[in-house]
């Protein structure tokens, strides 16, 4: 991303500079550099999903799940990444109504991320799409907005 097109950016929940930021961008950044080498399958569950995020590179594989493990930190604590983006600031604000509980398996993470209120779910699904679209596009898609329900893009309208 551009300097150009980082500013126009609005931060809604501040940006990272501490060391464990910089830490989780790099690993977010070489998981989009090596996107081809990622496998994301996920299973539909009624309140969420559940995913396996694999790969048969064993350094992407320590990359992967050190980046599941920074992610859950950072739920827990609300310390938000990509907070310019819709979908995540959304995710950050009702972390406390979304479970996210994951597990190293052999070649990455199999995670669940669930919820009770049927609106989370949907962006759960989003998230998902998301994650499936960095997986699939890399850079080209962490380049832009994620796709957001129809309630998030209300919210932000007016905000």
């Amino acid at each position: 991303m551009s300097e150009s097109q980082e500013s126009t950016h609005v931060y809604r929940h501040g940006r990272g500079t501490d060391e464990s930021h910089r830490r989780d961008q790099a690993l977010f950044k070489q998981l989009l550099i090596d996107h081809k080498q990622l496998r994301r399958e996920t299973e539909a569950l009624p309140n969420g999903i559940r995913v396996q995020t694999t790969s048969e590179n064993p350094e992407l594989v320590r990359i992967i799940q050190e980046h599941v493990e920074g992610m859950k930190v950072r739920f827990g604590s609300g310390r938000a990444i990509r907070s310019w983006d819709p979908l995540f600031s959304a995710l950050f604000e009702y972390r406390e109504e979304i479970s996210m509980v994951y597990r190293n398996i052999e070649n990455g993470v199999e995670a669940e991320l669930t919820a009770d209120d049927p609106k989370l779910i949907e962006l759960i699904h989003a998230h998902d799409l998301t994650l499936h679209q960095f997986v699939e596009r890399g850079f080209e898609a962490s380049r832009h907005a994620s796709p957001v329900p129809e309630w998030v893009q209300e919210a932000y309208r007016s905000a």
